[in-house]
């Protein structure tokens, strides 16, 4: 047995345990992701009650979407996975699915019965007014996670997002549906070091600055772990820094466990 395929098994049973996993029934619902999660209540608070503005019947579901089972031991996992979730939406009324992470946007795209969307192309829409330039004069590199290429359309959005921050963009060599993965896809850092490394090194080398913002939460925390000053858009837009971790993600579940009175 792969002791690195093992560590993942183990990170989806925690995912999909009681612990971290809660869903409202309803047909609008808000799936930030686990890694947007893993930032901690206050950025996954902040960007549900935000939504909530544009979508006012919209409730809540801590799940991971399941994409890492894909990759450890030939994707048997996901099988039920995939079931549970079709269960999940059926039995929840799930129309519609708004979702901050562009690897839950590309894997919750394969189920027909729901219509997955970026939650950014709403917060670009209903930008809060008392946060236009609040970073003029800032600058940052941004890198585009790679699965974007299935939403290139959330590229733009963030871009203008930024912009209405007062952020000045630099662009890597490699950016919109030409980026370069950081290291991660596919569980690459995870089950192939090496390889992960090597690709990160690559992407790394093409960055216009060592201040790094980007829209996918794993990314952020390659780029903070390899030394770089890197941000998620959302600490951006809340003015707040955020460190990743299973403490923060259990906290923010645990919080909107206790808002939904199922604690």
């Amino acid at each position: 047995m792969n002791y690195r395929e093992l560590i993942v098994k183990n990170h989806q049973l925690m995912s999909f345990s009681k612990i971290f996993a809660n869903i409202q029934p309803g047909q609008d619902i808000f799936w930030p992701g686990c890694a947007v999660l893993s930032l901690g209540k206050e950025i996954t608070q902040k960007s549900y009650n935000l939504l909530k503005k544009k979508i006012p019947g919209l409730v809540y579901s801590t799940y991971c979407c399941g994409k890492p089972s894909k990759h450890i031991y030939n994707g048997e996992g996901y099988k039920k996975i995939e079931e549970n979730l079709h269960k999940l939406f059926e039995e929840n009324n799930i129309k519609n699915i708004y979702t901050l992470c562009p690897n839950c946007f590309a894997t919750l795209s394969e189920y027909k019965e729901v219509n997955v969307q970026s939650a950014w192309a709403i917060i670009d829409e209903i930008f809060p007014q008392e946060k236009y330039n609040i970073l003029k004069g800032k600058a940052y590199s941004l890198h585009d996670p790679c699965p974007i290429v299935n939403d290139i359309e959330a590229a733009e959005h963030v871009r203008s997002i930024l912009n209405k921050l007062g952020v000045e963009v630099l662009e890597f060599k490699n950016n919109r549906e030409n980026t370069v993965c950081c290291g991660k896809k596919n569980m690459l850092m995870a089950l192939y070091p090496e390889k992960g490394k090597k690709l990160f090194e690559l992407r790394a080398s093409q960055a216009p600055s060592k201040k790094i913002v980007t829209y996918c939460a794993s990314c952020r925390d390659t780029f903070k772990q390899n030394s770089y000053d890197s941000k998620h858009v959302l600490e951006l837009l809340f003015e707040t820094e955020a460190s990743s971790s299973w403490v923060n993600r259990f906290n923010a579940v645990s919080s909107i466990k206790k808002e939904q009175g199922n604690a």
